[in-house]
């Protein structure tokens, strides 16, 4: 900032007599400071868009390697979705950043009704009472986050994400956990 913009800053520092429509270079550097701060917001979303895993050709993957539970059960993923188990932890891994937590889920409505307690969160959206999409804003920087719920079984079970590549790519995940099914 120079020092003329800093000395417009101060109105009870500019002397008297002083033509304050020179002033106007202040709003010409705000005006360039939101160029600059469009610019790089245009940037991050190219990178963003970048990132994001293109629609792939998505194939069956068994499930099996998550336990006995899930033996004949499947979903559909982008070829090369990896399926990981390590007790309790049952992932599928569908990029080097993105993958999908399955974990047991008796607690799904309290989860799921406590989302707004978090100032973190944002545009909660119950879609249904096996589905919520939401936003995270923590310090971090923004995430897509979505949890649904299934049953195998008795048992109930949530296939939940959260990314910070895209909602393009939340949105392919969730239909990856909508997809498991049993065969």
């Amino acid at each position: 900032m120079t020092r003329l913009a800093r000395l417009c800053l101060l109105p009870t520092l500019v002397p008297a007599g002083w033509d304050k429509s020179s002033c106007s270079e202040k709003s010409d550097d705000k005006k360039s400071e939101k160029k600059s701060e469009k610019s790089e917001d245009k940037s991050e979303k190219a990178e963003k868009a970048e990132k994001a895993p293109k629609a792939a050709a998505l194939v069956e993957i068994d499930l099996s390697a998550w336990g006995p539970a899930f033996k004949g059960w499947v979903a559909m993923a982008p070829a090369g979705a990896k399926v990981t188990f390590d007790d309790p932890s049952r992932q599928i891994q569908v990029t080097e950043e993105d993958y999908l937590k399955v974990s047991e889920a008796p607690g799904f409505a309290d989860s799921v009704a406590s989302l707004d307690k978090d100032k973190d969160n944002s545009n909660i959206k119950k879609v249904s009472a096996t589905e919520v999409t939401y936003e995270r804003n923590p310090p971090m920087g923004k995430q897509w986050c979505f949890d649904t719920m299934f049953t195998v079984g008795k048992d109930k079970w949530s296939c939940a994400a959260e990314t910070t590549t895209s909602a393009e790519a939340s949105k392919q995940m969730l239909a990856i956990c909508k997809s498991i099914k049993k065969k």
